[in-house]
């Protein structure tokens, strides 16, 4: 049996909860002419049946027929029953900041079809601040009609979305700003308040407003063989290719190679391009071996002391322009001589721990 209640409030909070349902546990009954209590930091909405009857701002509101619409509706159609209440769920919700943690569980894959190699795979934490801005919207978005609903449930939900409106807005900023792999692992401020720009549309249709962003982006030590493998910075359908052919050979039960579509002559075909694309992969690192540096690091060290912006380029596995770029950007220290760049392993350090 529904209890009839004369006073409609919520009048405490755990610390990170963002919905909270009255009544709990079900329907209740509310006498008009009740008071409805909505605390700063709060909005009340009212639900029958599925639907919205009304919302209500901080203050103090007197629930009756003369000064709230919706009973009036509810009076006319006859539902109040010739009673003196009325039946409604009432969702309050929090509409003060609410800071998240966020981090990247896989890599996301940034694309930049024109920086080499195409895409990089970012890993990244942080923080970011949003505000219910729409409640209705958002009891909807994420399924917040419940009793209870806590920011670690929220953040269950938008873990996920924040992920994939990264990729999507990252890729966007990264054509739009030709930014390749070393400008991407040195997310920036800037970058921060551009992302707050392209995401607030995504926010805005799940009812809610952000705020602050403050993300730091890193490439994962494996970009390079990530986005490879994705078929980046080489050609996919030669991959694929050699994928079939592999799957063909490894198939005892069908048809080896030809249930590829692939004959001898094919077959053929297959092989001397990969051949040929092995002879130009050394030609080009044969072209690209730097003269021996004046001054070399003990071996084994991995670099020397002095370095061009190629070998670098080898070190970061990024293409040499995007390491022209940090340096004409100020984030990586080089001498320039004449036309030429040289690197000391000092600031290549420094570069990398972030300096």
């Amino acid at each position: 049996m529904a209890r009839i209640f004369d006073r409609v409030a919520i009048d405490s909070w755990l610390r990170d909860e963002v919905v909270q349902k009255f009544p709990r546990g079900g329907l209740g009954d509310i006498k008009l002419g009740s008071p409805c209590i909505v605390n700063p930091g709060e909005t009340a909405v009212f639900v029958r049946g599925g639907e919205a009857l009304g919302t209500f701002s901080p203050g103090r509101h007197i629930l009756t027929t003369e000064n709230i619409p919706f009973l009036t509706n509810l009076l006319e159609k006859g539902l109040f029953g010739g009673k003196n209440v009325f039946t409604a769920d009432v969702y309050f919700v929090k509409t003060a900041d609410i800071t998240m943690k966020w981090g990247t569980a896989n890599p996301i894959v940034i694309e930049h079809p024109q920086r080499s190699p195409g895409a990089s795979a970012i890993i990244g934490n942080g923080t970011y601040v949003l505000k219910v801005k729409d409640p209705w919207r958002f009891l909807i978005a994420m399924d917040a009609f419940r009793d209870s609903v806590r920011q670690p449930q929220l953040k269950d939900r938008l873990d996920p979305m924040l992920g994939v409106m990264m990729q999507d807005k990252l890729s966007e900023l990264a054509i739009a700003k030709s930014l390749g792999p070393a400008q991407l692992q040195s997310f920036s401020k800037d970058l921060n308040d551009l992302l707050i720009g392209l995401l607030q549309a995504e926010f805005d249709a799940i009812g809610m407003a952000l705020v602050d962003f403050n993300i730091r982006l890193a490439l994962h030590p494996k970009s390079l063989e990530v986005v490879t493998n994705m078929g980046y910075g080489t050609s996919y359908t030669q991959k694929q290719q050699a994928d079939a052919l592999l799957a063909g050979a490894q198939n005892p039960g069908g048809g080896g190679l030809a249930d590829v579509g692939l004959g001898a002559m094919g077959i053929a075909a297959m092989q001397n391009m990969q051949q040929q694309q092995l002879m130009q992969q050394q030609q080009a690192a044969a072209q690209q071996q730097p003269p021996p540096a004046a001054s070399s690091a003990p071996a084994g060290s991995g670099a020397s002391d002095v370095m061009t912006p190629s070998q670098v380029a080898q070190i970061l596995q990024v293409a040499e322009e995007d390491v022209v770029a940090a340096i004409t950007a100020g984030d990586l220290k080089a001498r320039k001589i004449g036309n030429a760049y040289r690197i000391s392993k000092a600031a290549l350090d420094e570069f990398l721990a972030g300096g």
